[in-house]
């Protein structure tokens, strides 16, 4: 057999099958006994936020906290690679594709959805009544909470470890290759496999639960804005032409394609953005961002330790929104972590963690201000109670001139942010069952029919909620990996540093 040959077969037979068994499984539980699967999920849902809220709002700030010792201290001057390792990345381009690849279309789902929601039914953090203008403070705050430093922490927390291993110890891409702070070389046996098949699951998971709600906003912005029902079977076209793009992307590995759909998107990111914002209720956006942002840095720490005590109802809003934030985010986490590894060699901690945490934070809290703003401003809770909340954006840029146009470029906006994650997300699962940056073929193409197969099972329920308990019981398991993690990473870089200083 010729080393071509061995090399296009290559894969971990242990993690691939083990994974795609078990998905398989998964699917066809799904397909066979839909109505048993909905109810075993929605107990997951129940057990997983109410008996184990604390440890969700824990680790996550445990994860910030860590993120900024790393930043301001001496482990910030730290390369991400051997001293000689130079970044072959533009800035700007580096931050389009890490931003692309872990905000997806997420950003323009929630971004006038949640504000909205919130100011319609007040979270129970602040109570009060609903409709009011301390309710609309209140609203963007806790979005600004939900997309803010604490989600960008777990990504920055988990991609620095991973990056620094795989270039300096020679580590494959896998997440286990984070751990090896943690369990050093046993992450290349037993361990790290078990390791690798979770970062399977949760990335998986996390998604497919973005293919599912992508899906029904898509579904929703050509029913609400122009006007096109679907058939029954619409939205498995919509996840089917979405999945055959990114598996031709990941097929081919396209990487100045998604280079290319990185930059477009993060241009009409910020057209969108600026047009809304001279043309919506300019002086209302920076009132309410600005208030906003005042009242997450006073009641930040508060907020990250909330669950409400014995109030059942606090626990259920927790549940249904900060929970399931925190487990879709950590889903992500290793897929994101493994793209942002592998587009940020030479830079330096410092850097990266900036990149990862507080421009993105920005981003967000520009976006969420002028786009949340204007949801709110033109009060689209009429639409979301009757059409959901997937139909809020194309509810919002009703009211704005261009709306034709605006709609478009949402549409856009949605497909390339997504596009940009898919890819990331099918070629980590190749990564994680080969160890290789540039894996099989056949592999490509295998993860990625299943993630747009699993997200068409999720969409196909209608429910929002199959869909958040998907998110969260994925990323379980790993949760507690990233506890265990986060004290690995600073023991074993300063080792490292030390070690350096030494020589």
């Amino acid at each position: 057999m010729t080393n071509s040959v061995e090399e296009e077969r290559s894969y971990d037979p242990y993690i691939f099958w083990i994974s795609a068994i078990l998905i398989s499984l998964f699917v066809l539980w799904s397909i066979v006994f839909p109505g048993n699967m909905e109810d075993v999920i929605n107990k997951v849902f129940s057990w997983m936020t109410q008996s184990w809220a604390w440890l969700w709002l824990l680790t996550v700030f445990l994860l910030v906290s860590g993120a900024f010792i790393m930043l301001v201290t001496e482990y910030g001057k730290m390369k991400l690679g051997k001293p000689s390792d130079e970044p072959d990345i533009s800035k700007f381009s580096w931050f389009s594709m890490l931003f692309g690849a872990a905000i997806a279309a997420g950003i323009v789902f929630w971004g006038p959805a949640e504000p909205a929601y919130h100011f319609m039914t007040p979270p129970p953090f602040f109570g009060g009544e609903g409709m009011t203008d301390a309710a609309a403070n209140h609203a963007m705050t806790t979005s600004f909470f939900h997309w803010g430093l604490s989600p960008w922490a777990i990504y920055a927390m988990l991609t620095i470890p991973l990056a620094h291993a795989c270039y300096t110890k020679d580590l494959p891409f896998r997440l286990s290759s984070a751990f090896y702070y943690v369990i050093g070389d046993r992450v290349r046996g037993f361990w790290g496999k078990v390791i690798d098949v979770i970062g399977v699951f949760a990335t998986v998971g996390g998604l497919s639960t973005t293919t599912g709600l992508i899906a029904l906003q898509f579904s929703s912005g050509l029913k609400y804005h122009y006007g096109l029902e679907l058939p029954q079977y619409g939205i498995y076209l919509i996840i089917g032409a979405l999945t055959a793009i990114f598996t031709i992307a990941v097929y081919t590995g396209v990487k100045k394609g998604i280079k290319l759909i990185g930059d477009i998107n993060m241009w009409l990111f910020i057209a969108v953005f600026f047009f809304v914002f001279v043309f919506g209720p300019t002086l209302f956006f920076l009132n309410l961002t600005t208030n906003s942002i005042g009242q997450y840095i006073l009641n930040f720490i508060p907020m990250s330790l909330f669950t409400g005590g014995a109030s059942e109802g606090a626990m259920n809003w927790l549940g249904g929104w900060t929970i399931f934030y925190w487990a879709w985010w950590i889903a992500w986490a290793p897929f994101v972590a493994l793209f942002i590894a592998r587009i940020s060699k030479g830079r330096t901690i410092r850097e990266t963690i900036a990149a990862t945490l507080l421009l993105p934070t920005l981003a967000n809290f520009l976006w969420y201000g002028v786009i949340g703003g204007a949801g709110i401003s033109f009060d689209v809770t009429g639409v979301i109670q009757e059409h959901g909340v997937e139909s809020a954006v194309f509810a919002t840029i009703q009211h704005l001139p261009l709306t034709p146009l605006l709609a478009i470029a949402i549409l856009f906006l949605i497909a390339g942010f997504f596009l940009t994650s898919a890819n990331g997300a099918a070629m980590a699962l190749c990564m994680f069952v080969s160890g290789q940056e540039e894996p099989s073929k056949h592999i490509r193409v295998f993860w990625g029919v299943a993630l747009g197969v699993i997200g068409a099972i999720l969409a196909g329920t209608g429910s929002l909620e199959v869909i958040q308990t998907a998110s969260i019981a994925t990323a379980f398991p790993l949760m507690f990996l990233l506890i265990v993690l986060l004290f690995g990473t600073f023991r074993g870089l300063g080792r490292y540093r030390e070690n350096k200083l030494e020589s």
